[in-house]
């Protein structure tokens, strides 16, 4: 009877000590992937779907984490903590507010690179960007078209290509915003130019004489009509232009470095 008491005793400490352990009452017994994004809890951990605390012994903690591998499969990996290491990631989550829907709404606006693919896709195209890539290198031109993830750049002078995994922000513009109270002044402004281009034209030209010896001053007044007219043909790039230029564009984060970076 007394060596069945210990038996059972034995067994029921050692259940005791292999337990899982809730890390905060805003996580409870399992941190899922939104709970570690929210908290960052274990924010190096990549491709992360769940884990759970195991307390092993007084001073001993073993972290049962579940992650994806490359093929898509889960894959569990542990590692062991302390006491004082539990307490400093338990006093990190209770620091913070609770984790409620409209927390969880708010922080996947900001984190776009997790829907990075979606974004570029989306992207309106010919588009003007400009890329922040890997090694802090920088590309601007006209994004053409995406394939297979690959990104095609047309600079002035080259077709640049970039993977989108090694995109950290790229800024564009979502909408042209409407300026067509500056059409007339935009139309008078292209006109004026054209008109002072022919006005130069004439000067450095030289002057033409018909058979009587007399100027031909109507020469001059075609040209500026002509200045004209071709600067009012060019009128709506310039409207096109300058609204694109005064329309302000939106920088999107796709790298979670840079991500973690800025917070």
């Amino acid at each position: 009877m007394k060596h069945n008491l210990f038996l059972i005793l034995i067994i029921g400490y050692v259940i005791a000590q292999d337990e899982v352990v809730v890390l905060s009452h805003k996580v409870g017994t399992e941190i899922d992937v939104h709970e570690n994004l929210f908290y960052r809890i274990f924010p190096k951990e990549n491709k992360f779907v769940n884990a759970q605390l195991i307390q092993l012994s007084k001073n001993k903690f073993e972290i049962r984490i579940i992650h994806l591998t490359k093929d898509g499969n889960k894959k569990e990996k542990t590692r062991y903590i302390n006491l004082k290491e539990f307490a400093s990631l338990q006093n990190h989550v209770n620091g913070q507010p609770i984790f409620t829907e409209k927390e969880k709404v708010a922080m996947y606006e900001g984190m776009d690179y997790l829907k990075g693919e979606k974004i570029i896709n989306e992207i309106p195209k010919p588009q003007y960007v400009k890329i922040k890539y890997t090694g802090n290198k920088k590309l601007k031109g006209t994004l053409t078209k995406v394939e297979d993830k690959i990104l095609f750049i047309q600079t002035p002078t080259t077709l640049e290509t970039v993977d989108l995994s090694e995109v950290e922000a790229i800024s564009y513009r979502m909408t042209i915003e409407d300026f067509t109270y500056l059409k007339p002044y935009l139309f008078g402004l292209s006109g004026f130019i054209g008109l002072g281009m022919a006005q130069i034209y004439n000067s450095q030209r030289s002057t033409i004489y018909n058979e009587y010896g007399i100027a031909r001053t109507d020469l001059n007044r075609y040209t500026q009509l002509y200045g004209i007219v071709i600067g009012l043909i060019f009128s709506s790039e310039l409207f096109d232009a300058v609204s694109t230029f005064l329309t302000p564009s939106e920088t999107f984060i796709l790298s979670k470095e840079t991500y973690d970076a800025q917070i």
